[in-house]
């Protein structure tokens, strides 16, 4: 005797199924959601171009 019948083990199975690819749904908007809609800015890449472009000048200024 089967404690559960194959078509309710069917249902069952569709049923979390279908929750589950609701949830990654929900998330994948989620997650779009939270991204930044500008690029982020690396402030340790403009000091380094300041930097170099200040050296640069000053030596062509002849101030070494």
């Amino acid at each position: 005797m089967e404690l559960i019948d194959s078509k309710v083990m069917a249902a069952i199975s569709a049923a979390i199924g279908a929750y589950l690819e609701e949830e990654a749904a929900a998330m994948a908007v989620q997650a779009a959601a939270a991204a930044p809609p500008f690029a982020t800015v690396n402030l340790w890449a403009i000091a380094g171009r300041l930097d170099a472009t200040l050296q640069r000048r000053s030596w062509q200024m002849r101030m070494y």
